[in-house]
């Protein structure tokens, strides 16, 4: 008699070890998790200068409610307010779970919660560990759920298939790494906590290591929401890494190296005087992603870098000299401020950084890059999917019975304070929980599994190595059109090339791996392109990306801001948000509904 699990849980970051503990939590144990390498993916090898996570306010100077986090992560538009409520009355307790796990937030001297302004926010809600709070997060869940839950968990396996009937999931296939086989693992639910599709863009601050796996779920009939809205910003390209955060704030030189050595300081074509120069650049430390918003302020950093690399120059930030003219007393009265605050006032970049955040050097001198020697080459970069797959408030996709959550899930707008994905990560694998142990035992039809054992054996028998098959080309078109800058025209060309490769794909590529990887790449960017041309025809330029059409920019038609983008296929809809709930009763009314035999 097979094995069905309650729930198999995809992934092993931040989001999928919170599913597999709040599950484990509720009494659901009969649960398994699936992950391609335990030791990659986005949660365990990214972060920033201090990767932040986002919570309600705990620190005591600065009061704060659900509501009015609620609201503040709503304000830039396309946001659902009853989810970003749930995510905001739910954080505090997530976040104190991962404070008795280990993770070693920051407190005063009376056991409070200090808190710092981050990106897209003017609050103090932002927290962090330094600039690993992701995988430090991983780690101690993994300890909890692996360790002290016994939860198992199956390593190298690429799940290349979620079996479904009727709209409703059953389990999935993977594909065996060691065996090269196919394995059918059958489930009343699935929960897919594997992020964004990081395979789609070539200038990428993800790690080579993440994937994720968007195009089998559009294969497993999800919708998608708020596709469109990414997150770009400059990263460091040689080792993976955003340059926000105090890699800003220091300000340092920006140089660009033609083909026969000759270095530029090309910002001073860019602004009208050193301060606003200078300005900007520190000003990137809070404004990090490319805004369509900042056009014409600090988000002209972004678009200098990228002209520059565009005409054939590589790109450096310098923390071993100033900028040329550099002196303190011509930055603005807040960086001015900032660094005084800080004693972070030296001679040079390094030195500044040194002061204000020493962590933040270790990050590369761990990747054998020295700071003080070396420069340090960059891009404006993919890192965030603010969109991705549609849920409803429990994660639940339009499949029943298949969950998205973390960056997998199109949960957040035209943009969101920074960390917010980090508390996403917790709550969602709260509400997916909830969803699962409310519905108890939703059924499980054995006979749908064996049409997929017999497609797989028979595909098997199919494949046809090739070593020479490669679709690269692709995601650097995708960077090249399809980014922080999308033009009309590149975006209508480059889906038409997708269309066509998918319609003449064949097994047949340098491993099976391989051509799963890559099939679920084409899916998800031509899924990505046709949401582009369906949606920003009408929407314009808006949130992290400039619409270009016949080579001017388009002008945002803000009324939209009040919808999500939801598309199924080529199909694109504008659903209406819902307001952020204003939950008032009486307490008494919840104090009589408490049902005292489960105390």
């Amino acid at each position: 008699m097979r094995k069905v699990y309650d729930a198999i849980i995809i992934g092993s970051g931040a989001a999928a070890y919170s599913a597999a503990d709040w599950l484990f939590k509720k009494d659901i144990k009969n649960i398994v998790i699936l992950t391609e390498n335990r030791l990659s993916g986005t949660s365990r090898n990214t972060g920033s200068d201090k990767q932040t996570y986002y919570k309600l306010s705990l620190d005591g100077n600065y009061p704060d409610s659900p509501y009015k986090m609620a609201t503040d992560i709503c304000k830039a538009g396309c946001t659902d307010g009853e989810k970003m409520y749930l995510q905001a009355v739910n954080s505090v307790r997530c976040f104190l779970r991962l404070c008795d796990y280990g993770v070693g937030f920051p407190t005063d001297e009376f056991g409070g919660y200090p808190g710092y302004k981050t990106d897209h926010d003017n609050t103090v809600r932002a927290t962090s560990v330094g600039p690993l709070t992701s995988k430090v997060m991983t780690q101690k869940l993994e300890e909890k759920v692996l360790c002290s839950n016994g939860t198992a968990l199956f390593d190298k396996r690429q799940v290349v298939e979620i079996i479904t009937k009727e709209n409703k999931a059953y389990g999935v296939v993977t594909l065996n790494a060691d065996t090269q086989t196919f394995e059918i693992f059958a489930a009343k639910n699935v929960i897919c906590a594997t992020g964004a599709p990081a395979c789609i863009y070539e200038n990428s601050v993800y790690p080579h290591s993440q994937h994720g796996m968007t195009g089998v779920m559009i294969g497993a009939g999800v919708k998608l929401c708020n596709f469109t809205q990414w997150q770009y910003g400059m990263a460091s390209v040689d080792f993976r890494w955003n340059v926000s955060g105090s890699f800003m704030q220091v300000v340092p030189r920006f140089v660009s190296v033609d083909e026969s050595g000759t270095e530029r300081e090309f910002l001073r074509d860019v602004f009208a005087d050193s301060t606003e120069m200078f300005d900007s650049i520190f000003l990137k430390g809070y404004q990090w992603p490319f805004s369509f918003e900042r056009l014409e302020a600090s988000s002209r950093v972004d678009i200098a870098v990228h002209n520059e690399i565009r005409q054939g120059r590589k790109v450096y930030l310098d923390y071993t000299r100033n900028p040329s003219g550099f002196d303190i007393d011509l930055l603005g009265d807040e960086a001015k401020e900032y660094l005084l605050a800080n004693n972070a006032v030296a001679p040079t970049p390094i030195e500044r950084l040194a002061l204000l955040n020493p962590k933040a050097i270790d990050v590369y001198a761990r990747q054998g890059i020295d700071l003080y020697t070396e420069k340090l080459r960059i891009a404006v970069c993919a890192q965030h999917n603010n969109g991705g797959v549609n849920t409803d408030n429990g994660y639940e996709t339009d499949t029943k019975g298949l969950f998205a959550i973390g960056e997998a899930a199109g949960t957040f707008g035209l943009a969101r304070p920074g960390g917010t994905a980090l508390n996403d990560t917790q709550v969602g694998g709260l509400l997916c929980a909830n969803r699962i142990a409310e519905k108890c035992d939703c059924g499980f039809e054995e006979d749908v599994l064996a049409q997929y054992e017999q497609k797989y054996a028979e595909l098997k028998s199919t494949f046809i190595p090739d070593t020479s098959v490669d679709y690269s080309h692709i995601p650097h078109k995708m960077s090249a059109c399809a980014g922080f800058l999308r033009d009309k025209n590149g975006c209508v060309a480059l889906l038409k090339e997708v269309e066509a490769i998918l319609e003449k794909m064949s097994f047949t590529h340098k491993s099976m791996s391989d051509y799963f990887y890559d099939y679920d790449m084409l899916v998800s960017a031509k899924a990505l392109l046709s949401t582009i041309v369906g949606e920003m025809e009408l929407t314009g330029s808006r949130g992290g990306a400039v619409f270009i059409r016949d080579g001017k920019p388009v002008r945002e038609n803000k009324e939209y801001r009040n919808y999500l983008t939801v598309t199924n296929g080529d199909s694109v809809e504008f659903k209406a948000v819902t307001p952020v709930p204003v939950v008032n009763k009486p307490f008494e009314q919840y104090l009589s509904k408490l049902d005292e035999s489960k105390f």
